[in-house]
C-alpha cells in the first residue's frame, strides 16, 4: 500500500496523484455505461492532472477532499471517491464516486470504497450529514447508495438533458447513525458469504 489514508478489507483510499490523471481521463473518455454522467465525456489527462495538483483556492479549509481507490493486493487504481462542497460550519458535504471501468463493477468495490469514504467523513472529519446526486436513469448507483445507508431525499425535475430529453436528478442523504447500521449489515453479510459451507 502506498500513502494509504484509510484501509479496508480489499481496498484502500489514498490522495490522488498526478499519475492518476491518465487512467482517470481514459476511463471517462471510454465509459461504456450511458447513464453515468450522461455517457462519455471528453477528458484531458492534462486537465485531470491540473485539477489533482493545483493548490486549493483561498486560505481556508478545503471545500473538496478526494481520494484514489486502490486495491490492496496490487495497488492498482480502480476508481476515485470524493467529498464535495464541504460546509465546515454545518458539517455537511456531498459524496461522489466513480469506478474506472466495467472490469471493476459487480465485485463490491464501489460499496467498499464508499463505506471507506463515509468512515473518513463521519469518523475523521466529524461530518453530520452527506448527500449524493444520481441521474434518474442510473438505477445501479441509486441501489448502491441504499446499501450504504442513504435514503431518498428528493427529486429535481428536468435538471439534465441528454439526447434532447430532459431527465430528473435524484438526491439522497445519509446521517452517521444510518450509515453505521448499513455498514454493520454489509460487514455481516460479507462475513457470512465468505464462510465455507
Amino acid at each position: 500500500m502506498r500513502n494509504a489514508t484509510i484501509v479496508g478489507e480489499r481496498l484502500y483510499l489514498r490522495p490522488l496523484e498526478a499519475e492518476d490523471a491518465e487512467p482517470i481521463a481514459r476511463a471517462f473518455a471510454s465509459e461504456t455505461e450511458t447513464f453515468f454522467d450522461r455517457g462519455r465525456l471528453p477528458a484531458s489527462p492534462l486537465g485531470f492532472a491540473h485539477a489533482i495538483t493545483a493548490p486549493a483556492p483561498g486560505h481556508g479549509p478545503p471545500e473538496v477532499v478526494d481520494f484514489a481507490v486502490c486495491r490492496r493486493a496490487d495497488d492498482r487504481l480502480v476508481g476515485s471517491v470524493a467529498i464535495l462542497d464541504l460546509d465546515w460550519v454545518n458539517r455537511t458535504g456531498e459524496t461522489a464516486s466513480h469506478l474506472l471501468g466495467p472490469e471493476f463493477r459487480g465485485q463490491g468495490y464501489g460499496t467498499e470504497a464508499k463505506h471507506l469514504l463515509l468512515e473518513y467523513a463521519f469518523d475523521r472529519l466529524g461530518l453530520h450529514a452527506l448527500t449524493s446526486w444520481v441521474w434518474e436513469p442510473n438505477a445501479r448507483s441509486a441501489a448502491a447508495l441504499a446499501k450504504q445507508g442513504y435514503r431518498p431525499a428528493g427529486r429535481v425535475r428536468w435538471r439534465d438533458i441528454k439526447g434532447g430529453v430532459y431527465r430528473d436528478s435524484l438526491i439522497f442523504d445519509v446521517l452517521r447513525a444510518d450509515w453505521v447500521a448499513a455498514r454493520d449489515a454489509w460487514r455481516a453479510a460479507t462475513a457470512a458469504a465468505s464462510v465455507p459451507r
